[in-house]
């Protein structure tokens, strides 16, 4: 029984590596080398120990594909992990040492990095040149529900879940690279090593088949770590939210109040919903689901500050009442916006402010409203 399951296992990677090898020399021959580097790469991984003609025909590929865009020590590198290339003879031995020799003389030199894409089989000799690869625009929604745009046009639901959350957590953190390991660890922390790596090869191609045109890709692969294109014109609302809050801050401390003002409303209208959690989504999702509410509700309190200081009391009490909708116990804010009614000299709804808030605290809580809150509203009211 074992035996027939190691079969069938067999059998489903050897496929996948076929498949991958496929998708490599398809790369190549449109002349998308850096794609088909990367994913010969992963064929031999996952066939150099149970299908050594298939591992042979990708490092093969790799190599030569390294080559001819300069990178002669990865090509060395490559040729060297070559056993017997397809369509050689006896001779091959001599010829690989020649060629790893030869590359390993032209890294000492200075070489342009080509945009070529070379022959991934024995006996192709014609070399392609490879056009500049513009990718169709990525729209990607992550607050209040997950959707993806390319160049205008909703893509479908991606049943590989596992492939979409690989892809969100790359986004929330362009600014650096995963580690295939990192990945593995979060997504498979239970499973063997053979078929972690295995299910994670899986992830990314079924990942790259939802994402990618026909040409090009928005996933890079660089010395095992895995990061999105930074050339892929990708619009993140998450990404776009923090950057208008940020700047809003900036405007803020430097005393541009209009001018942070207007950050901070083009944040808030980012703002759709909190950051989307699918019910098999990892801490890493919930952290960022709060890392993007916290800076929601500062936004509210600083743009609400802002609205006060410039009179208008009714747009910073609508700033606020959207702050208490999501912490409803936030004492502060209730102060200012039972502020904000006095100066409108609705003193009635001031009071019913503080009712509700000392309300909200003695039935969830437990509590009475603090020193400084008592203290506004019998100002107000008129006892002191």
């Amino acid at each position: 029984m074992e035996r027939h399951h190691d079969q069938e296992r067999l059998r489903d990677v050897l496929s996948l590596a076929a498949d991958l090898l496929r998708q490599g020399e398809q790369c190549a021959r449109v002349g998308l080398s850096q794609q088909a580097i990367e994913i010969l790469s992963q064929v031999w991984t996952i066939s150099a120990g149970c299908a050594p003609d298939v591992a042979d025909r990708a490092a093969w590929g790799a190599g030569w594909l390294l080559a001819q865009t300069g990178h002669y020590c990865d090509a060395a590198l490559w040729f060297e992990r070559v056993v017997d290339p397809p369509g050689t003879s006896a001779l091959w031995p001599v010829a690989q040492q020649t060629l790893v020799q030869m590359c390993g003389l032209l890294a000492r030199q200075p070489q342009p990095i080509a945009t070529i894409a070379a022959p991934v089989s024995a006996g192709a000799s014609a070399a392609v040149a490879a056009p500049f690869v513009a990718l169709p625009p990525l729209t990607v929604s992550s607050l209040g529900r997950f959707q993806v745009t390319r160049a205008g046009a909703a893509l479908p639901t991606c049943k590989a879940r596992k492939s979409i959350a690989i892809f969100r957590y790359l986004l929330i953190q362009r600014h650096r690279s995963a580690h295939k390991d990192e990945l593995i660890e979060l997504f498979w922390p239970d499973a063997q090593p053979h078929d972690a790596a295995h299910s994670l090869h899986v992830a990314i191609s079924s990942l790259r088949r939802y994402l990618d045109p026909q040409v090009g890709s928005y996933l890079l692969l660089d010395a095992s770590r895995y990061c999105i294109n930074a050339e892929a014109p990708i619009e993140d609302d998450c990404a776009t939210f923090l950057k208008l809050s940020d700047a809003g801050e900036q405007r803020w401390r430097a005393g541009d109040l209009q001018g942070a003002q207007q950050s901070y409303t083009g944040a808030l209208d980012c703002y759709q919903g909190d950051y989307y959690l699918d019910d098999r989504d990892l801490l890493w999702a919930v952290a960022e689901q709060e890392r993007l509410l916290t800076r929601y509700l500062t936004t509210l309190d600083h743009l609400g500050r802002i609205l006060m200081t410039q009179g208008q009391f009714e747009a910073a009490i609508q700033a606020y009442q959207r702050l208490l909708d999501r912490d409803s116990y936030r004492e502060d804010a209730h102060c200012q916006v039972m502020l904000c009614y006095q100066q409108l000299g609705r003193r009635g709804e001031a009071l019913r402010q503080y009712q509700s808030c000392a309300a909200i605290l003695a039935h969830d809580l437990g509590l009475e409203p603090m020193p400084e809150t008592q203290a506004l509203y019998h100002c107000i009211a008129g006892d002191e």
